[in-house]
């Protein structure tokens, strides 16, 4: 090729140019070994707070997060009123940075609680939920995210990888009282905590990414009404490095999730999440064939781990591998 065609390649071409085969970013996260972990996880079956599936699901990631030589830190709580007899963990690791004691902070999260599927009222509330992609792709995910992040070059910001745990509302329906335990707890035991954060937390924390609802087949991310545009801006910047832009933003929502903590704690958010068009009940028989692709799975029992595509995991890791030194460059 010479010069002068060079010159005329877009910024799409070239990077199609420069990637394997013209067939994508060739990132470090590996997809496949994302896939093993989420189908480790959903192997426990349903993992609702409280449970012994779940227990034995944070016992699981501790083992992981120690055999790549990370710490692996602990959060046990209870909530009587709100949630009297449900036992409460969260797990988190830190990759230190340049300045391991008062350096930034980059929190990448996820919920690693499935939805309550017994005991409800309603019969049609009560089903085995396994929540592949709803607790297990984002969980999955974060750990496959230790491994590459653990050995990246050059690090500025110190890295706090957590699952959160009751995350899911306690209720059938979304109840703001009895929801979001793990991330509510973490912002009010950090922010209480002056000797890592002597200010306030958004202070040093600098931005929380948080994956939710990750690894469908048909894999998109929505615009969430939630989080900072700014972050959201880079994140699209992120995907077009990748080459991946057609998967960002074609849809909108504004969703109650664990990054509303630690915006209401002055913390940059943003949720890496794919919900439009997930619910059962977003869905009408006359839809067009664009929409009609996307499985409505979310809190059903379809939320198995055949419609998880390691590419797709793959995807989500790779765009949050890209963006964490975008965001390093404002520190």
């Amino acid at each position: 090729m010479t010069l002068a065609q060079l010159g005329k390649l877009t910024s799409t071409s070239l990077l199609c140019l420069l990637s394997a085969a013209c067939g994508g970013y060739e990132g470090p996260v590996e997809g496949d070994r994302a896939f093993e972990k989420v189908e480790k996880l959903v192997s426990f079956g349903p993992r609702p707070a409280g449970s012994s599936a779940l227990r034995s699901a944070a016992s699981y990631i501790e083992s992981e997060i120690k055999s790549l030589g990370l710490p692996a830190r602990f959060q046990d709580f209870e909530d009587p009123e709100q949630a009297p007899g449900v036992k409460f963990r969260n797990i988190w690791t830190e990759i230190p940075g340049k300045d391991p004691t008062a350096g930034p902070i980059i929190l990448i999260g996820a919920h690693y609680d499935t939805k309550l599927a017994a005991g409800h009222s309603d019969p049609a509330h009560n089903f085995p939920f396994v929540g592949a992609i709803d607790g297990g792709g984002a969980s999955g995910l974060l750990l496959e995210l230790a491994r590459v992040l653990r050995d990246r070059p050059n690090p500025i910001a110190n890295l706090w990888l957590v699952w959160f745990d009751g995350e899911e509302s306690i209720d059938w329906e979304w109840n703001d009282d009895r929801s979001l335990f793990g991330s509510r707890y973490f912002v009010r035991t950090m922010s209480a905590d002056k000797i890592l954060f002597p200010s306030n937390l958004g202070k040093r924390m600098r931005a929380m990414i948080l994956m939710d609802l990750i690894g469908d087949r048909r894999i998109k991310l929505d615009r969430d009404g939630n989080s900072n545009k700014q972050l959201q801006d880079l994140f699209l910047e992120a995907a077009e490095k990748i080459g991946a832009q057609n998967k960002m933003y074609r849809f909108k929502s504004a969703f109650s999730d664990d990054h509303i903590p630690f915006r209401n704690a002055g913390v940059r958010v943003i949720d890496l999440i794919d919900f439009q068009y997930r619910t059962p009940s977003s869905r009408s028989p006359d839809e067009p064939s664009d929409i009609a692709r996307y499985v409505a799975w979310w809190h059903t029992a379809e939320d198995s781990l055949d419609k998880i595509s390691p590419d797709s995991l793959e995807f989500v890791g790779d765009l949050v591998w890209t963006a964490i030194p975008m965001i390093e460059k404002d520190l």
